[in-house]
């Protein structure tokens, strides 16, 4: 899944959900680009891809900072940093998927996987996929 995608709205879609396979449960997954640049869209896709539990909505936490989302692989927990630059995530690393927009603010906290978006036009985005370890 490591590597780096050139893709449209569906390529994004097929992204979040090839990567939602390979997913234990526990990730810390740092969501790094600019405004517009799909991070939000991509945890869309990615919560799709893992069977939300219900009817869910996904939108940029940037004024809740954190939205939870329950589906049948545990909780994801979508965090947004761009207004808060600091967060204790402590109580959320390892009971279910934590996803942070803005993660580059973070100091602390170590990801597994980091996501890096970059608007290339209207349509297409550069995604770097990699694992930390």
């Amino acid at each position: 899944m490591e590597g780096e995608y050139i893709v449209d709205l569906e390529g994004l879609k097929k992204l979040a959900k090839d990567l939602a396979r390979e997913l234990k449960g526990n990730e810390v997954i740092f969501l790094i680009g600019d405004l517009g640049a799909g991070k939000t869209t991509f945890t869309r896709f990615l919560v799709e891809a893992l069977n939300p539990k219900g009817e869910v909505n996904v939108t940029s936490p940037t004024f809740a900072v954190m939205n939870v989302y329950p589906t049948e692989r545990g909780e994801v927990y979508h965090a947004d940093l761009y207004r808060v630059k600091n967060f204790d995530f402590t109580d959320f690393e390892g009971s279910g998927i934590l996803v942070i927009e803005w993660a580059d603010y973070l100091k602390d906290l170590k990801p597994d996987i980091v996501v890096e978006f970059e608007h290339l036009d209207e349509n297409r985005r550069r995604v770097r996929i990699r694992r930390t370890h």
